[in-house]
């Protein structure tokens, strides 16, 4: 079984990747709008997202995913087994982008059912994000995308429609950007140990070898990471 590698970025790493202050900020802004605004409704994001449904390992939830075609975006949360879970964490965001409808790849019939992944969201079970980590190809399927690609459905991810709930839409659009230096070496990380596991086999296997499902993992701290940001004004 393949263990996830741990990132640990550097501070200067994050500052030539990272969005600029105030796009930071604003995004600090929301994200915690949103969070305030669960939280006077007697909820979380995880609460939200699950809804009235007894949780179960491994369905989505919701059940059809959110989606907004309009922006080629897509997310679903689960949990896997916890004796299969490579992290402590209640379960996870899988968000996603349709990259022939971003311009990203060129229309492939065989991969038109799946969006491609960009990154996974851990969470609490407090409803707070505690790290992002990429995948295997076999774990969502779907087209894989290089660096350049992942970089722009990142930017492009966004939930406008009435699909899924308002504040949990608002708050992972927010996350994604305020990390979006993170989530990018994260990406680099992912590319690195995937060229190390092809070294000496083929591609495909590697991609379909079930051993390999998480590739690479960065906890985070959001109120730590908030903290700093504001202070950094």
């Amino acid at each position: 079984m393949h263990t996830p590698q741990r990132l640990q970025p550097s501070a200067s790493a994050l500052q030539a990747l990272s969005l600029p202050y105030t796009q930071r900020m604003r995004a600090a802004t929301r994200l915690v709008g949103s969070l305030h605004n669960l939280q006077q409704q007697g909820s979380q994001v995880v609460h939200r997202i699950v809804g009235d449904a007894v949780f179960s390992e491994w369905d989505h939830y919701p059940d059809n995913d959110v989606r907004d075609d309009a922006r080629a975006s897509q997310y679903y949360f689960h949990a896997h087994a916890s004796k299969k879970r490579p992290f402590k964490e209640h379960g996870h965001f899988h968000i996603f982008v349709h990259p022939d409808a971003l311009g990203l790849t060129r229309k492939n019939p065989k991969y038109a059912p799946a969006p491609a992944h960009i990154v996974a969201v851990s969470m609490d079970a407090q409803g707070l994000p505690i790290g992002f980590f990429t995948t295997n190809r076999w774990v969502t399927k779907g087209p894989w995308l290089d660096y350049a690609a992942c970089e722009k459905g990142l930017s492009a991810f966004a939930i406008g429609s009435r699909r899924g709930d308002p504040n949990v839409n608002v708050f992972l659009r927010s996350l994604l950007t305020l990390y979006h230096g993170h989530i990018l070496l994260l990406l680099q990380q992912r590319d690195a140990v995937m060229q190390r596991l092809c070294a000496q086999r083929d591609r495909r296997s590697v991609f379909a070898d079930a051993s390999i499902e998480a590739l690479c993992y960065l906890p985070i701290d959001l109120l730590d990471d908030i903290a700093g940001l504001e202070g950094a004004a």
